[in-house]
């Protein structure tokens, strides 16, 4: 008779515990005759025998979405460098989200396969996104973007919304944060994002009219919160590319009528592009730099740990 408190594991689940591909999986089950369960599932304790369970599946990531809608914000470069501080202590996934693919361009020689493959959107066929990550270091992995990503344009059905939020599902539990660089633009892509986010941070460079344009941002995070993800929380805006300057003191005022403002702000330094010239990332950036992300990362960390609370 069947043991009623067996735990029986579908594919998803399988594969966020074993870290296998639903392909690796079928071969192996077909491989040594892995019994099925009449229900469609497999017994874990039968799959222990022949998987080894990842260690570091004790995380439920925090999706991050770095978002805004205007162009040359410093989305990318908060992206990169957010990222990388966050993995000094923590173990960190990047994907590149943006058919411009300039974060893929700064950190790879070469792309090969890209998120946009991850996906199945029209039918396509649908590769995991373990398969194309390239590890930066060792708690930096990286998925990266192609052109082949503006092809995602209007829905095909209700499931393209969440395409990224499924393509994901598998990896929640390998990394503490996923950081989504998200595309300067409205449209089903962002929605993608917000769909698959628990959290948004909004990149503004600190000129006037950096502000224009945040009333549609917070009008796409509205309608995802209202009818696709009601979880979905605003983290805040960082002021970004910082220069002090009299004209900019009442800057904040203006967009904390949409966005929580982050104490952390980011100056305006010629390392950091000269830094992501020379691809070197942190390391090549000067000291007041460096230690401006360390503290954005530890503020982002503790703003999730309040809200979380």
């Amino acid at each position: 008779m069947s043991n009623a408190n067996e735990n029986l594991l579908s594919m998803l689940e399988i594969q966020t515990r074993y870290g296998v591909s639903e392909k690796e999986f079928g071969e192996k089950a077909r491989e040594f005759q892995i019994p099925i369960h009449s229900s469609g599932k497999y017994k874990e304790k039968v799959l222990d025998q022949y998987f080894t369970p990842l260690e570091r599946d004790v995380y439920e990531s925090k999706v991050l979405a770095i978002s805004n809608q205007k162009g040359g914000e410093g989305k990318t470069t908060i992206s990169l460098y957010l990222t990388e501080a966050l993995s000094k202590d923590a173990k960190v996934l990047l994907i590149d989200w943006d058919p411009q693919a300039n974060a893929s361009k700064l950190l790879l020689e070469s792309v090969g396969s890209s998120i946009f493959e991850c996906l199945g959107y029209r039918n396509s066929q649908k590769r995991s996104v373990r398969s194309i990550l390239h590890t930066i270091n060792p708690n930096f992995d990286f998925a990266p973007s192609s052109i082949s990503l503006a092809n995602l344009t209007t829905p095909y059905e209700l499931g393209d919304f969440s395409l990224l939020k499924d393509a994901l599902k598998p990896l929640r539990s390998a990394y503490e944060y996923i950081i989504v660089d998200c595309p300067p633009s409205l449209g089903l892509g962002l929605e993608n994002a917000f769909i698959a986010a628990d959290y948004v941070l909004v990149p503004i460079q600190t000129r006037l009219f950096s502000v224009q344009g945040l009333q549609d941002l917070f009008a796409t995070y509205q309608k995802i919160r209202s009818k696709g993800n009601p979880h979905l929380l605003l983290l805040g805006a960082i002021l970004n590319q910082y220069e002090e300057s009299r004209a900019l003191s009442g800057l904040s005022v203006g967009i904390k009528k949409y966005f929580p403002v982050f104490d952390t702000i980011v100056p305006r330094r010629e390392s950091i592009p000269q830094s992501q010239a020379k691809r070197k990332m942190l390391a090549g950036c000067d000291k007041v730099s460096r230690n401006t992300f360390y503290q954005l990362a530890k503020e982002v960390r503790e703003k999730i740990d309040v809200e979380e609370e």
